[in-house]
């Protein structure tokens, strides 16, 4: 996987276009037509006199077409039927009806390299406008993320086990909010779409709970009781790859003007901390049970709180990290590899050069490609406070019986709204008439 100097080199992979540039197409068709040219002249020097190859010139533009465009298929065309009546003029045929025959089967072939080079861009179109959707999709469920987070600096690291994917099982945002700024980082059990589903679930529950909940143990339960949904939603759709799922996760609390950080464990791997002085240590953060396990009786966790002072760092992994294994089957040691790449660091190193030395060390441990979603979050907390976010107290309520004002371009689609209005609610027209003026 790629990777960049800046801090959010990590965001989630994108998939990669189908379309290939036009000036791919044109050396793509000069090279096929160039070899095809010279293997049926050398083809028309090695066979006796009364074989003519050159005929064979219509079978060029069929084969550019598949690589290249209808334009490109048709300038092919072009260039063999001028090749061809080149060739008749320096060697003509014994017979005179070559010069007719012979156009005529490169025409025919153009035509047919036409047809197969549009029907080739109709089904590239469709399929990228699947690609752009899917991709379009995968952004909203699993959004990019800003370097900066208040006075937190991010780095985030993807690698969804299932390739040219965005998402996976693995899930996590950040969420300013007048509360704070909060983070979680999950993982969905099961695999593919049904994992991708239960993801879009809980980073949906979160973005709401995580902005308008005060209390941690508020957002703790919205999660849970999203998890409960799915796996009702899962059982009813017969989804049986996963009908009962649950998902560990860490969910983070970064109250404004404390130097402290509050965690609930929803039974995941506890976070690493990098200490300014660059130590680093694993907190007592003792997990509670998974989400979606409520149902069973099991209380929520509780969140615990830890100091989290400007110049720390957290490292927050999902478990494709630590179940990621070598040639012999051994599991890399995150915990013990973390303080020597840590110790290599320049003291002044953004979270995305630590990031960037986990992953690649990782990379270096893994035995073939991933077989389960990797997730890695950095987090530091640096020393200027910036309001994680701006309530917008100016915002403008509209009701349904005054949204018809909002398409209303010039007075006479302002009067016609009126009018329906008052035919849907004729006790507010006066009211909604003077709002409106």
């Amino acid at each position: 996987m790629p990777f960049s100097g800046s801090s959010s080199f990590t965001s989630p992979t994108r998939v990669a276009r189908t379309t290939v540039r036009p000036t791919a197409r044109w050396r793509a068709a000069l090279l096929v037509s160039l070899v095809s040219v010279v293997s049926i002249i050398s083809l028309g020097l090695a066979t006796p006199a009364d074989f003519r190859t050159r005929a064979l010139l219509g079978l060029v533009p069929i084969a550019v077409a598949v690589l290249t465009s209808v334009m490109t298929t048709a300038v092919v065309t072009g260039v063999m039927l001028a090749l061809y009546i080149a060739l008749q003029l320096i060697d003509p045929t014994p017979s005179g009806g070559w010069a007719v025959v012979g156009p005529l089967l490169i025409g025919t072939g153009g035509l047919l390299g036409v047809l197969i080079a549009r029907r080739r861009e109709e089904q590239q179109a469709r399929i990228q406008a699947v690609v752009d959707i899917a991709e379009a999709t995968q952004r909203a469920v699993m959004r990019a993320l800003p370097d900066h987070v208040g006075d937190l600096h991010i780095a985030d690291f993807y690698q969804p086990a299932a390739r040219a994917a965005r998402v996976g099982g693995d899930w996590y945002d950040f969420q300013p909010s007048p509360h704070g700024v909060r983070a979680v980082l999950g993982d969905v059990s099961g695999k593919g779409l049904p994992a991708v589903s239960a993801s879009a679930s809980l980073l949906g529950a979160f973005r709401e709970a995580g902005y308008h909940e005060a209390d941690e143990r508020e957002v703790a339960r919205r999660l849970e009781i999203a998890m409960q949904r799915y796996s009702a939603w899962a059982r009813v759709m017969g989804e049986e790859e996963l009908p009962d799922a649950f998902s560990t996760a860490l969910l983070l609390h970064f109250p404004p003007g404390v130097d402290a950080v509050d965690i609930v464990n929803f039974g995941h791997e506890p976070p690493l901390v990098v200490g300014a002085d660059g130590r680093v240590h694993t907190p007592d953060v003792p997990p509670g049970v998974p989400l979606g396990m409520g149902a069973l009786g099991a209380e929520l966790p509780e969140p615990v709180r830890l100091p989290f002072r400007p110049g720390d760092t957290l490292v927050l992994f999902t478990d494709g990290v630590t179940e990621c294994r070598d040639d012999d089957g051994v599991f890399y040691p995150v915990r013990e590899r973390l303080p020597g790449l840590v110790e290599r660091l320049p003291a002044d190193a953004p979270p995305g050069e630590l990031l960037r030395r986990i992953a690649l060390d990782l990379h270096g441990h893994r035995h073939g490609p991933p077989s389960d979603d990797t997730a890695i979050t950095v987090i530091r907390r640096t020393a200027g406070r910036v309001a994680p976010y701006v309530t917008p107290s100016d915002a403008v309520l509209y009701e349904p019986a005054d949204s018809a004002a909002l398409y209303a371009e010039d007075a006479e689609e302002s009067q016609y709204a009126t009018d329906m209005r008052e035919r849907a609610c004729p006790s507010r027209s006066t009211s909604s008439t003077k709002a409106i003026a």
